[in-house]
């Protein structure tokens, strides 16, 4: 047998979702190889064009957010029109950090990555490699590769299949694809011009330019928009090319402006998802496990979401603090969210596209109704935006009747202050596991004396939310003191009393317990096994008497 590459991850796949795994794997010290068909990064085919807030957070931990927020247009209100008449004016509320919504090219995201694993230690960008053969074993998968120079056969601990819509791995595996492929076709032009629109999401139902049909236009930076049109029965875009309709087809919605193409495509929806996100050591992850349709920008957001899902169950796994059966909630968490997305995103399509006539008549009657009577708009389904899934069935998320609301959930933001100076809750989390307390400042010692064991535990970043109140507050070692000032957005963290948060590495509340609920936040922390138990009496002796400050 072909011995292990020292390598033991192997990645399939360099796009967004791949390069992101590898990125979020790099900052866990985990070695990676990233293979890829193409020549070199290419700018080609229907990619996204949208990141969400909360996916930034995600490439924030890689240093990758910050020149994708800077370059991108943020936006938060979208605009819904029937005809020329504007229908519903949907504000997303202001938010901490990046805002609710980025646009910018997934081409460009994916030029940051690469500027990223090029830099790093931990990862080989291997360009030209096609898979051609795979084999999977009881503990490794061996994959058999073509590229410029030959052949070669590799053999991995692990392989994550990012190869996209088309996947290779997903075939060779003899996965189905199971769904289906919307019969209408869109086509979507990037182009460059001085638009007179608000540089926010536009969507039309039946506009006097498009009669019939739906357009959506979404700006990007350096003037450009991407124009999006759900295409007439028959329409030949090629012969259009040459025959000047494609130039009155864009004129009719932009007015009779300069303007130059810098990207156009035809395509057609998927609503498709595997079984299994994971067979044997090989896992699927992005368009290679579920394939969306683009409303609501969920495609690269969410295989985002679960490169962060998976990566952090990798290194606990690799470095020995966790068991193999770990890696098995990827497949039960990620795909109750693929499920999620397609549940949505059907919905919209039936709403947007509707392909009986019955169902297309109850949509018109509804767009009708809903300019003589408000109540009907909350009928109407543009396209739910994409935000994180919550793991509220997870066996890994202590949802337990009675328990606090953000269990599962991607943890929320507050505003917080560091050594007097400002920053987010967000920011104060870590690779790892964190634990947070909020608590008064009269709880903190009783606190520190009954979360002793928890304290210790070089494990778990211990966070301690503080009320500003003016008072100083000693250190504490091994304890990151926080505080805020903004009470009200404070009380979704501490409702009526004082509580603490379990938060994974991915950002998803574990456990959200009221301050007496010692053993069960300790019962959670031993399921990850995050805990070697020491005497919680000495230690909280110890903290009384100010040896542990």
């Amino acid at each position: 047998m072909i011995p292990l590459n020292n390598t033991p991850i192997a990645i399939i796949g360099a796009g967004p979702v791949g390069m992101a795994l590898a990125a979020l794997l790099s900052e866990h010290k985990i070695k990676t190889e990233v293979f890829d068909k193409e020549p070199h990064l290419q700018r080609k085919g229907s990619k996204a064009c949208l990141i969400q807030g909360d996916v930034l957070e995600i490439l924030a931990r890689i240093g990758c957010a910050a020149p994708i927020a800077k370059e991108g247009i943020h936006w938060r209100i979208a605009h819904t029109y029937l005809k020329d008449i504007e229908l519903i004016t949907q504000d997303f509320p202001e938010r901490l950090g990046f805002g609710p919504f980025v646009n910018i090219s997934q081409y460009r995201i994916e030029q940051v990555l690469e500027e990223y694993l090029k830099q790093s230690p931990y990862c080989n960008l291997h360009w030209q490699h096609q898979v051609e053969g795979m084999s999977i074993q009881k503990a490794s998968v061996t994959l058999h590769f073509t590229h410029s120079e030959g052949k070669h056969t590799e053999r991995f601990q692990y392989v994550v299949a990012c190869d996209g819509v088309r996947s290779t791995l997903r075939e060779l595996a003899g996965q189905e694809f199971s769904g289906y492929t919307h019969q209408n076709r869109f086509l979507i032009t990037d182009i460059r011009a001085q638009i007179p629109l608000t540089k926010e999401r536009h969507f039309w139902f039946d506009p006097s330019f498009h009669p019939g049909k739906q357009l959506v236009m979404h700006p990007q930076p350096d003037n450009i928009w991407r124009i999006d049109w759900q295409l007439e029965e028959g329409a030949d875009i090629e012969a259009e090319k040459n025959n000047g309709k494609l130039d009155q087809r864009i004129k009719k919605v932009i007015g009779d402006i300069p303007y130059n193409i810098e990207w156009i495509s035809t395509y057609r929806f998927n609503q498709k998802v595997i079984e299994r996100f994971r067979i044997g050591n090989l896992f699927f992850a992005g368009d290679a496990a579920h394939s969306l349709p683009p409303y609501g920008s969920r495609g690269m957001n969410s295989g985002i979401q679960d490169a962060d899902n998976l990566a952090w169950k990798f290194a606990r796994v690799l470095s020995g603090r966790a068991g193999d059966e770990l890696l098995d909630t990827y497949h039960s968490e990620r795909r109750d969210a693929a499920l999620e997305n397609l549940r949505l995103t059907e919905a919209t399509m039936k709403f947007i596209a509707p392909e009986q006539w019955r169902v297309k008549f109850k949509r018109d009657m509804i767009l009708k109704l809903s300019r003589l009577f408000p109540g009907a708009k909350k009928f109407i389904d543009h396209g739910k935006m994409a935000e994180p899934f919550t793991y509220a069935a997870s066996d890994l998320i202590d949802s337990y009747e009675g328990s606090c609301t953000l269990s599962g959930r991607f943890i929320p933001d507050l505003k917080v202050f560091v050594n007097n100076k400002p920053s987010r809750l967000r920011e104060q989390l870590s690779m790892e596991f964190s634990v947070i307390f909020f608590v008064d400042n009269n709880q903190l010692e009783n606190t520190l004396t009954q979360y002793a064991e928890m304290i210790s535990n070089q494990q778990i970043n211990i966070l301690v939310a503080l009320p500003i109140t003016g008072q100083p507050i000693k250190k504490i070692q091994g304890v990151s003191i926080i505080s805020y000032d903004d009470m009200f957005a404070a009380q979704q963290f501490r409702k009526q009393t004082a509580t603490y948060l379990i938060v994974r590495p991915d950002g998803h509340v574990a456990g959200h317990y009221n301050i007496t609920e010692h053993s069960r936040g300790f019962g959670l922390l031993e399921r990850y096994q995050l805990l070697n138990r020491v005497s919680e009496t000495t230690l909280g002796t110890a903290i009384k008497e100010g040896a542990v400050v």
